[in-house]
């Protein structure tokens, strides 16, 4: 579906800014790029990002496919 497909990209974009400024924040503060340390603090948002890029889209496609069926449906 189109609508979703154009949200995922949105969100997607938005988780990739998201860790881009982490770890300019990362590197600002001395990181090593190289080091475990950097990598691992990566990993984690990384992982937490797309926990909430995840849920977000579960819950959009609950509410598209909800309004499909009924279209004054609302999320709860």
């Amino acid at each position: 579906m189109k609508v979703l497909d154009d949200a995922n990209a949105e969100l997607c974009r938005h988780r990739d800014l998201a860790l881009t400024a982490y770890a300019r924040r990362l590197l600002a503060g001395g990181a090593d790029i190289d080091g475990e340390e950097f990598r691992a603090a990566l990993r984690k948002y990384t992982v937490e990002l797309e926990a909430w890029r995840s849920k977000a889209m579960d819950r959009l496609r609950q509410f598209v496919e909800a309004m499909i069926e009924r279209p004054s449906a609302t999320l709860h």
